[in-house]
């Protein structure tokens, strides 16, 4: 695929032959501001056309695709955008024995990568990217942005969503670790009928045919009739709590705002922290009461996790177009001035000014009900009150001096009354010797 032009009529070249399908592109490319064309050809014979402003991809893992990406990364003067497709998962980085060490970002084949939140972009600079990190969000999930969460249920069944990723395990021995955590989930809903009083009601979104490893029932359908599944997105608003295998459904079960909990018997590091993880069946009883009744300041913690791993706070797609404009003119100034690619360490702006925003949630009353002082919303009793002490810490340092004396003074008696306690039995004692009293055995 090879075709001639000018620099006022760029393209993108999508390095994904599936990428008109995946909502990883067609979210956002019918509003790049070049046409974008989709690469079929095997990659590492692709040629680079001259028509090139910008290469993008998600695909950074296996030979074809970083033979491709390095080729282009270090031979042209073409930018090339990589785009992280969902979360940073320990095993798929280290424990995935498919992947050649360093497949996974280590470096960055690329001038930037477009990452989901702050938290992806810290452990990616982390790894010997500096500055080639922009936070960006993901387009797909921009329409929840939009929406009001559908409400969760607090009276009636309390409804579970029990999922996994889309690939749970990279070997046999995870898979297995995976079926084992699943199994006791199922053990422990099976031997219970109720959760905090509710009745429970299970929805199983299970990937890799673990329903049948773990014995759940398959459903068969009706000759002639096709039942289509519900979309993931609705099976989240469906439930009002949710446990998944680490993935990227966090972040959109959080967004939703579920309580969520990581399902993870293998113990491994979580790159996307969860206010609720269940590393053995230990926490399973526990953690199930909490879903269904969720402390608020663990849902706190889970908004928090939330935004530090997921731009959120606007719409993502207007970031990630601005990010490739940007690109693709830096890329066409370096060429028309015979200059070496060079882009800045920020290219899309930190809608939060690289500080943390207070969450929405965080509500003094709500997280502390049983104090008093955080009740009352009526300021000038607050303010009466807050005088009031104020003028005693005035006269409290007096007042602990006076204290203090006082107690100085009936330390010293103590330590008379033990004197004349010694005093006495030296005495008694004395008495016995001259009396010939002998002491009782």
């Amino acid at each position: 695929m090879t075709s001639k032009g000018s620099d006022a009529n760029l393209k993108a070249y999508i390095l994904c032959r599936f990428a008109d399908r995946s909502p990883i592109y067609n979210t956002w490319m019918a509003d790049c501001p070049i046409p974008c064309v989709v690469v079929d050809d095997y990659l590492p014979t692709w040629q680079v056309p001259a028509d090139a402003g910008i290469v993008i991809t998600h695909m950074h893992y296996r030979w074809e695709e970083i033979h491709a990406l390095r080729k282009i990364f270090q031979a042209s003067a073409v930018p090339v955008l990589v785009l992280a497709d969902g979360i940073l998962e320990y095993r798929n980085t280290w424990e995935h024995p498919e992947l050649a060490d360093g497949s996974m970002f280590q470096p960055l084949i690329g001038h930037k990568i477009a990452c989901l939140g702050r938290g992806q972009a810290r452990i990616l600079e982390s790894w010997g990217n500096p500055g080639r990190a922009e936070v960006v969000g993901l387009p797909r999930l921009d329409d929840v942005l939009q929406q009001e969460p559908a409400p969760i249920n607090r009276e009636g069944p309390f409804r579970l969503l029990v999922a996994t990723a889309n690939t749970p395990a990279f070997d046999e021995a995870q898979r297995d670790t995976v079926i084992e955590s699943l199994d006791r989930v199922k053990q422990q809903l099976s031997a219970i009928d109720s959760i905090n009083d509710r009745a429970v009601q299970i929805c199983w979104r299970l990937t890799d045919n673990l329903e049948q490893s773990i014995g759940l029932p398959i459903l068969e359908e009706a000759e002639g009739e096709q039942e289509e599944r519900p979309s993931l997105a609705a099976e989240i608003d469906a439930a009002d709590a949710v446990i998944t295998t680490p993935s990227t459904l966090f972040l959109e079960s959080a967004l939703r705002r579920r309580p969520t909990a990581i399902l993870d018997f293998h113990n491994t590091p979580q790159f996307v922290p969860a206010a609720w993880t269940i590393h053995g069946p230990q926490h399973i009883d526990t953690i199930l009461g909490e879903l269904a009744d969720p402390p608020l300041p663990k849902m706190l913690f889970q908004e928090t996790s939330l935004h530090d791993n997921l731009q959120c706070r606007e719409p993502a797609k207007p970031r990630l177009l601005k990010l490739v404009e940007t690109m693709v003119e830096l890329g066409q100034q370096a060429r028309s001035h015979g200059r070496p690619l060079q882009f800045p360490q920020r290219i899309v702006d930190d809608p939060d000014q690289g500080f943390t925003s207070v969450e929405a949630s965080f509500d003094m009353a709500n997280l502390f009900p049983g104090n008093d002082a955080f009740q009352t919303e009526d300021n000038q009793q607050l303010q009466a009150e807050l005088s009031q002490l104020v003028k005693r810490l005035d006269t409290l340092p007096q007042d602990l001096v006076e204290k203090n004396q006082y107690i100085a003074q009936l330390l010293q008696q103590r330590d008379e009354m033990k004197l004349r306690i010694t005093d006495l039995r030296q005495r008694i004692m004395k008495l016995r010797r001259i009396l010939g009293i002998q002491p009782k055995k």
